[in-house]
């Protein structure tokens, strides 16, 4: 069976990854600035979230909450809905 593009790029990369990693040191450098750049978008974004704060902007948190809120919201009101047709429908009977 012939291989999909995906599958063989997959293969590709886990190779290069293999090859990549096979020298300890090298590892270990890459591993050394994964952990760099990971503290770095860690310092960068706590620092965005006190300007935001500062500023009296909404956070990425304050959108995921109010998206969250808005979620329920919208169940609730379907429920409320099926409900009140529920209801509707038995008074006409």
């Amino acid at each position: 069976m012939a291989k999909t593009v995906r599958e063989r790029a997959a293969e590709m990369g886990l190779k290069a990854m293999g090859k990549l990693f096979e020298d300890p040191k090298r590892a270990e450098a890459i591993g050394k600035a994964i952990a760099g750049l990971q503290q770095a978008k860690l310092a960068l974004d706590e620092a965005q979230e006190k300007a935001l704060k500062a500023a009296g902007l909404p956070t990425r948190d304050d959108f995921k909450s109010a998206g969250k809120r808005i979620s329920a919201l919208k169940r609730r009101c379907n429920e409320l809905a099926h409900e009140l047709d529920g209801l509707i429908a038995s008074e006409k009977k």
